[in-house]
């Protein structure tokens, strides 16, 4: 039976929560989740009962997210976190893994291979988020406002979240209060518009296309066909741009793939491995 349990480490002078779950083959391959923006390791929650037996599972929330610190002394970035990704594998003595990313955890995956290509077995992106620009000037200027994350607090807690989560799922009746307070645990915790705010201005653009034809690594695309946040569209041409991915599509499937469809996610993942 699976039983969820969570520890802590202190990495790049901040605290991450994080779960590691080893499976009772010696040498079983590691699986590496990385969430996306807004989100945290509950993301993934399906997942891990369904994998858990012949896997070890890692997953962490990024600082400024989850359960995991939110300091203002670090720098937010897709390079950082993919540094932190690789420092946790380290310090957990994990020489290869195949990872695992959501959202803007697909940018976090990809740059840890072009960081750290030696600790990496194979890809397996979610939903990525790719293409994206850099916020603009002026929103980075105004990330520097003493009063910006104050702004930022005042935007969110006007936003419909249920309202705004149906955007992401095909199937609202997914959406329960226990489904909603997972994913925006950090949202009233004391430093998360600051995090937020150096997130807006440190974030950099995702990977160009010829830097993704560089990656050669065998990647697995899953999409969900009604993904209304990263559309399919933008898979179609990740697909094109990296060398060796396959792409798999889920009809009637929005842009948080695990929570719609934990057991077909799973058994993708596991053909992809099994090759």
């Amino acid at each position: 039976m699976f039983v969820q349990s969570k520890n802590t480490i202190d990495l790049r002078n901040v605290t991450i929560s994080y779960e590691y779950y080893h499976a009772a083959n010696p040498h079983a391959k590691t699986l590496v989740f990385i969430h996306g923006f807004l989100s945290c390791s509950f993301s993934f929650r399906k997942l891990f009962p369904l994998l858990y037996n012949d896997y070890n599972l890692l997953c962490f929330d990024l600082p400024g997210f989850g359960e995991s610190e939110k300091v203002s002394s670090i720098h937010y970035s897709l390079h950082e976190y993919a540094a932190l990704t690789n420092d946790l594998l380290d310090r957990l003595n994990i020489q290869k893994a195949i990872l695992i990313g959501h959202s803007m955890g697909g940018q976090i995956a990809l740059r840890t291979c072009i960081q750290h290509p030696e600790r990496v077995e194979k890809l397996i992106l979610l939903c990525s988020s790719s293409y994206i620009k850099s916020s603009s000037l002026p929103l980075r200027l105004c990330s520097y406002l003493p009063f910006f994350p104050f702004c930022l607090s005042i935007g969110m807690s006007s936003i419909n979240i249920e309202k705004n989560f149906q955007h992401l799922v095909y199937d609202h009746k997914l959406l329960t209060q226990e489904v909603i307070d997972g994913y925006t645990t950090s949202f009233n915790e004391k430093g998360f518009y600051t995090a937020l705010a150096k997130l807006v201005r440190e974030r950099e653009e995702d990977l160009s296309t010829s830097t993704l034809n560089k990656i050669n690594f065998p990647v697995l695309l899953i999409w969900g066909q009604d993904d209304r946040l990263v559309p399919l569209r933008v898979g179609e041409r990740m697909k094109k741009d990296l060398p060796d991915a396959e792409l798999t599509v889920f009809p009637h499937t929005g842009h948080l793939i695990s929570e719609e469809h934990p057991e077909k996610t799973a058994d993708a993942i596991r053909s992809f491995l099994a090759k």
